[in-house]
């Protein structure tokens, strides 16, 4: 039997062998709140376990949600030493990785290649995709594999990148046996010169390396092991992601511990909103019977700090319990709305502010990045701008696209959107980055090159030794993090195409966003290093139209780094919410946007209360008001344009308030 404070609580039925707890969903619909929140409870309750909560979101909030500060070293809470917290550096594990394997991965990577150590070794210096995810695995393998604590709490980056995290083993398997094909042919070449083979610590870095991965493979389809929880909101693009997301963990076999659904309305405030809100939670409810679902009303105050997490997970239900408190709701025929709701909320005295946001097109600005925190509202911002500037400009030809692993630009649009654009308007294309499709198309077009020359396809005694189909075999993988790469690719190639007036990205969540604003200086590296490793053996490995073919694609990736900074030509936009969580990390975003040197002029606080007589509302307009007072000292450097909390979020309605189309929004007064 659970013990008595764990009767109603989403852990009642968690077995003891449980060792890796995993949270995730669609991005802001308070994942890490409530895994926090969550993680503090499983201390209380359970203070013989030893917990460690830990965050693998490259942009990760557990310091703004605990109210501490959180790093890479392991600390205790201070008033449950139990559970410890930890934010990993990818870096810091990185430089590790490297000190403690680096040399077995010389031996193994210069074994599988005519190359020598000195060509080789730039490429341990280059800055990799997928570098997060990889070392959150290995880090999270190691832990489990060994003493040090008994259950990981695992908050992640949203939906996209969590699966790229599920992902990797298998990844890693096949990476390993392409290792081992290297380091066999090393022991045939060994054996038929000397008679003999010893071991050495490339073969033990194999054996190790292999050895955690199928322990942590087995542990992760383990119901018994792991259990992923899923966060969302009742609204229409947060359940279809999650829909999804349930489908691709059945098809890892990882087991699905239940669903958070937060941000409820429980009380009698808005009834439209209510109405709606119960529709979803039934439809959650059809759909997804086998899983226990639990509800998180909507919190007036954020939860920040160790009281009020704890109080939230007191108000925690399970669905079958809410559901018949929003029963006596009336559909959305039978309710008037309220003029209220059609009111704006005036910015505090003295903020900076815009009417709207300009004309782009009008401006001449052919790349438009839309970005922030996840679930803040950024792709329905991103589609009702092109949309109205599509609508505006019927003369313009306007692309809408993608680069979010986890898409919802179909979702917004209610089409289904892929890697071929297809129209919205007659002058608007929307598409989905498709990872896949693009890579296909970079290995025809530089990969295979890199491959046959890696292993000296085509020259007389080396291909003896080296195995070309070993290399072609590696660089055919999907490794994580590609999808940064291949999406700058296509707005590299959308951009450059002169088919478009204006290219709009929606971009995923803030920390994998800056992977991919940093993606240019990565690929020339890359590019730089294969060119000057083809001068270096051209007259050996030939192939002059592939080394144009690089030539090229460097000259179009420094082309967009330069134009990426020319506010004549680019700009970023960022997407907040009147939340402090959202603001601290929309702060550091903005911090990294001024050192890469991408303008932002403008910003958009999104989903910002109206005037309400009601007591929820007026206690929200409050909330609300004191944050926008903080704005002038925050942002002084945006011109922010604010959209209002709308019912329901039309494009038009929203794209009314971007463009300055509707009614002016003005300082309130003071009194």
């Amino acid at each position: 039997m659970p013990p008595p404070q764990l009767a109603n609580s989403p852990f009642a039925r968690l077995p003891a062998s449980c060792r890796l707890l995993l949270f995730s969903g669609k991005g802001g619909v308070g994942k890490t709140t409530l895994t926090c929140a969550l993680a503090r409870h499983l201390a209380q309750t359970q203070p013989e376990r030893r917990l460690l909560l830990l965050s693998t979101d490259p942009a990760h909030s557990l310091g703004d949600v605990l109210g501490i500060p959180v790093a890479d070293v392991p600390q205790p809470l201070p008033d449950w030493p139990n559970l410890q917290v930890r934010a990993l550096h990818a870096e810091v594990l990185l430089q590790d990785f490297k000190r403690t394997y680096g040399l077995a991965l010389e031996l193994i990577a210069e074994r599988g290649s005519w190359l020598g150590r000195e060509d080789l070794l730039p490429l341990w210096d280059l800055s990799w995709p997928g570098v997060d995810e990889l070392m959150a695995i290995l880090e999270v393998n190691r832990l489990l594999a060994g003493q040090e604590v008994d259950t990981v709490i695992l908050d992640t980056a949203p939906t996209g990148h969590t699966l790229r995290l599920l992902e990797l083993p298998d990844f890693l398997d096949q990476l390993l046996a392409v290792f081992a094909t290297f380091q066999a042919k090393h022991r045939e070449v060994v054996r038929s010169l000397t008679g003999t083979y010893r071991p050495d610590e490339a073969d033990a870095f194999l054996a190790r390396l292999q050895s955690e991965l199928e322990g942590g493979k087995a542990r992760l389809t383990d119901p018994e092991s792991t259990a992923a929880w899923l966060v969302l909101i009742p609204e229409l693009l947060s359940v279809a992601e999650t829909r999804r997301f349930c489908c691709q963990l059945l098809n890892r076999r990882v087991p699905i511990g239940g669903l958070l659904v937060n941000q409820v309305l429980l009380e009698g405030i808005y009834l439209a909103r209510q109405q709606e809100q119960r529709l979803w939670l039934k439809t959650l409810q059809e759909e997804l019977p086998g899983y226990p679902i639990w509800v998180c009303p909507y919190q007036l105050e954020e939860p920040i700090g160790p009281a009020a997490l704890d109080k939230l997970v007191q108000q925690l239900r399970p669905l079958q319990e809410v559901l018949p408190r929003l029963e006596g709701i009336p559909a959305p025929g039978e309710l008037s709305p309220s003029p209220q709701q059609d009111r704006v909320l005036g910015m505090a005295s003295g903020q900076s502010q815009a009417l709207g946001l300009p004309d782009f097109l009008a401006q001449g600005i052919r790349l438009l990045l839309v970005g922030g925190k996840g679930g803040v509202g950024k792709t329905t911002v991103a589609g009702a701008l092109a949309w109205n500037l599509a609508k505006r400009h019927p003369d313009k030809q306007l692309l809408l696209v993608s680069i979010d692993p986890a898409h919802s630009l179909g979702d917004l649009f209610r089409v289904t959107l892929g890697q071929e654009p297809l129209p919205l308007l007659p002058n608007l294309l929307g598409q989905e980055i498709e990872a896949a499709a693009v890579l296909e198309r970079f290995r025809q077009a530089y990969l295979e090159e890199v491959a046959a020359m890696l292993a000296g396809e085509g020259m007389a005694g080396v291909e003896i030794q080296y195995d070309p189909q070993a290399w072609r075999q590696l660089l055919h993988m999907a490794p994580p993090g590609l999808d940064e790469v291949m999406a700058l690719l296509t707005v590299l190639q959308q951009e450059s195409s002169g088919q478009f007036d204006l290219v709009v990205v929606d971009t995923a969540p803030t920390g994998h966003l800056l992977r991919f604003l940093q993606m240019p200086q990565a690929l020339e590296g890359w590019v730089s290093l294969a060119l000057k490793l083809w001068l270096k053996y051209r007259d050996l490995v030939g192939r002059p139209e592939w080394a144009q073919r690089l030539r090229d694609l460097l000259a179009q990736v420094r082309q967009l780094q330069k134009r990426l900074r020319d506010p004549q030509f680019a700009s970023f936009i960022p997407v907040f919410n009147p939340e402090q969580a959202v603001l601290a990390e929309t702060e550091r975003l903005l911090a990294e946007l001024d050192a890469l040197g991408i303008p932002h002029p403008y910003a958009v606080l999104n989903r910002v209360w109206p005037e309400d007589s009601t007591p929820f509302g007026a206690a929200l307009r409050r909330r609300h008001q004191a944050i926008l007072a903080q704005l002038p000292q925050r942002f002084p450097q945006q011109a922010i344009v604010t959209v209002p909390f709308l019912h329901p979020p039309s494009l038009e309605a929203i794209g009314a308030y971007l463009l300055a189309s509707s009614s002016p929004m003005l300082p309130e007064t003071s009194t």
